[in-house]
């Protein structure tokens, strides 16, 4: 019997290096459908649409329209039953996000403290509902930050709305607000300004008061 000695710098090395393989696996032209990840020509992309088609001379083919997840293109690719498809399973981190600065958004790895910068070009609407101090898990990919994944609702400050109308209830009736993070929407009469909301981080609706 032995033991190795790992120091504690050494057991975080090993624990990133460890987590930071992602799974890569051969997969059937027939597997592709909305929402499936694969790396295409080095770059991972998800799938939205996928559709096959047969012809006489053919065992058939998959059209599909793909997001480059760094970049955020989005292009069109005609798979065949002969074509080798290597999809991909993200790694992904539980972050902090710390500030932004210019259209760089900065995070922070809640276990190996390493930071990482995301372009808003890249997260698109996601940063409107980012919050500093906020908790949020970043998809990599070959160790490359992609995007994060928001909760399904986030909390956020009125800063700037019209007075409330007193005895204004009805939820139907709509004024704009604008919450601290500069994001801008439609919100029931009763809201005033400092309070907190929740928003559906899917559409960006007002759900409800905090």
């Amino acid at each position: 019997m032995f033991l190795i000695s790992i120091s504690f710098v050494d057991w975080h090395c090993y624990k990133k290096i460890f987590r930071n393989k992602e799974r890569i696996f051969t997969m059937q032209m027939t597997d592709l459908k909305p929402g499936v990840k694969i790396d295409y020509n080095g770059m991972p992309h998800e799938v939205i649409s996928a559709g096959f088609s047969r012809s006489s001379q053919s065992k058939g083919f998959m059209t599909t329209r793909m997001k480059n997840l760094a970049n955020g293109n989005v292009i069109e690719v005609v798979f065949r039953d002969r074509d080798t498809i290597n999809g991909i399973d993200l790694e992904k981190r539980k972050t902090q996000f710390l500030f932004k600065q210019g259209d760089q958004y900065t995070f922070m790895d809640n276990e190996t403290f390493e930071q990482f910068e995301i372009k808003g070009s890249i997260l698109g609407n996601k940063g409107e509902f980012l919050k500093e101090g906020m908790e949020v898990e970043i998809m990599l990919y070959k160790d490359a930050p992609l995007t994060v994944e928001l909760p399904a609702k986030v909390a956020l400050k009125v800063t700037d709305t019209e007075p409330s109308i007193k005895s204004a209830t009805a939820s139907d009736v709509k004024k704009p607000a604008t919450l601290e993070t500069g994001y801008k929407l439609s919100v029931p009469s009763f809201v005033n300004e400092g309070d907190i909301i929740k928003i559906n981080t899917s559409t960006g609706e007002y759900v409800e008061r905090a």
